[in-house]
Order: structure tokens, then C-alpha cells, then sequence
């Protein structure tokens, strides 16, 4: 198993939990987070913004889903074709195991 983590920008957060939702991917957690990339934050006249707001969409899918889920995020977080500087960032790690509180099952 492996979780995925993706910071994408708020606007497409919706977009991306639908297009998820769609594809057969309900079981998600989002977050709204603050944060820098390489960018160094944001400056916008004379006021810079060390903090950039984003939403952290977590996500744990079996190894065989993995490409599947990026490709639905990355293509759905993107802004137009090319994207932008700022779209966000995707990590992966492994999952050692998963278990249900209420039922103490392992697994998804």
C-alpha cells in the first residue's frame, strides 16, 4: 500500500476529491494547510506572503492504483495544459498496514 500526499492549490481541491469520487477513490482526507515551495513564498507589490495556502489531499490505495491516482491528480490539480509554477507537489510513502478501528480488520 502506499499513501499518497498532494498539495494542490484550493481552487482545485474540489476538482481533484471529484475526480477521485469518479473514478472510484471516495476514501480521502483534506486538510488546508500553509506552506512554501521552492517558490520562497509570494510577493505582490510590496507586501510578500511567506506562507502559501494549499490543500493537502491524502490518500492510501493498494500499489497496483498508484499511477492510476497521480494521473487522475496531476491531471485534474494542473492549471490549463501546461500547468503553472505553484500547482502543487505530490509524495508518496510506503504503508506498512492499514486497520479499521471499529472492527480491528487489517487492510483497506
Amino acid at each position: 500500500m502506499k499513501m499518497i500526499k498532494s498539495f494542490v492549490r484550493p481552487e482545485k481541491a474540489e476538482d481533484v476529491l471529484d475526480a477521485l469520487m469518479e473514478k472510484g477513490y471516495a476514501a480521502v482526507t483534506k486538510a488546508s494547510v500553509l506552506g512554501r515551495g521552492k517558490q520562497k513564498g509570494l510577493k505582490v507589490g510590496d507586501t510578500y506572503y511567506d506562507e502559501i495556502p494549499k490543500e493537502l489531499i491524502m490518500i492510501v490505495v493498494e500499489d497496483k492504483d498508484v499511477d492510476k491516482v497521480t494521473k487522475i491528480i496531476v491531471d485534474t490539480a494542473k492549471t490549463g495544459k501546461e500547468g503553472r509554477y505553484g500547482d502543487g507537489k505530490i509524495f508518496l510513502t510506503e504503508v506498512e498496514k492499514a486497520i479499521t478501528i471499529s472492527s480491528g480488520a487489517e487492510g483497506l
